[in-house]
């Protein structure tokens, strides 16, 4: 029978190194269970998570993209364990007829992944799961909405709302293209994709020195240095770690922008 050992051998393509740190953070000696390099909780959470999903049919890049994020989370858990405290709330309690909150947050998060085609985003989503480990402040219900969200991202959104995030350290467009000025289809599909995230909420419009919010309906208005990150938005770019997103593809976008 599979179990979460099984699984995560086929980690190491996404996962890299953090597959044995992964197996040894889960299993004490002799393949028992003791999850001491991660407390009790956590690892009875994943060795559930991981074993019902090691025994559901999964084709092999499904396997890996699954895997994958997993080692992600469980190594970074570890590793902030070494100097931070995990929550303490109900996070990690279930009952006979409902998984934990870590549980179904788990669950979701590796379904999500399994599902990804954009490879690069994948670290993200293992960030997602371990910040949720350390926020006490994110309950399940939130939770799920923002995974909701980011799922029907791609990767170059996710790379919008990181610039918009931080627009200080980049230089990007601060007026609106010229009426019949021809766009290179780059640009056009960066502004299209950030279109998408102003009328999602993720961003909202705000002239500094007008000191108003813009209502962006269409492409051609799309100013990117009046962009601004919502509530919402914040909360991404903090849960899935978006400023982690190496600075040459933020640079790449800002230039595009």
């Amino acid at each position: 029978m599979k179990n979460y050992r099984t699984l995560l051998t086929h980690s190491t393509k996404i996962g890299g190194a953090a597959v044995g740190g992964a197996v040894g953070s889960l299993a004490g000696p002799a393949g028992t269970v003791t999850g001491a390099a991660i407390g009790a909780a956590v690892a009875e959470t994943c060795t559930v998570v991981l074993d019902d999903l090691a025994n559901r049919w999964l084709s092999p890049k499904e396997e890996q993209r699954v895997a994958g994020v997993a080692a992600l989370a469980i190594e970074q858990i570890r590793e902030r364990l070494l100097w931070e405290t995990r929550r303490e709330d109900d996070f990690f309690e279930g009952d006979t007829d409902a998984p934990s909150p870590a549980e179904e947050l788990l669950e979701g998060v590796l379904l999500t992944a399994k599902q990804e085609h954009e490879q690069l985003k994948l670290p993200y989503l293992a960030n997602f799961y371990t910040n949720l480990v350390f926020a006490p402040y994110v309950q399940r219900h939130e939770a799920n909405h923002l995974l909701g969200l980011v799922e029907g991202l791609t990767y170059r959104q996710l790379c919008i709302l990181s610039l918009a995030s931080q627009l200080n350290d980049y230089d990007v467009r601060d007026e609106m293209w010229r009426p019949k000025a021809q766009i290179d289809a780059e640009s056009l599909d960066v502004a299209q994709q950030s279109l998408y995230l102003f009328q999602r909420q993720l961003l909202i419009s705000y002239s500094k020195d007008q000191e108003r919010a813009g209502f962006v309906h269409e492409v051609s208005v799309v100013i990117p240095a009046f962009a601004t990150v919502s509530s919402t938005g914040t909360r991404v770019v903090e849960l899935f770690g978006l400023k982690s997103i190496p600075k040459h593809h933020l640079s790449e976008i800002a230039r595009l922008w």
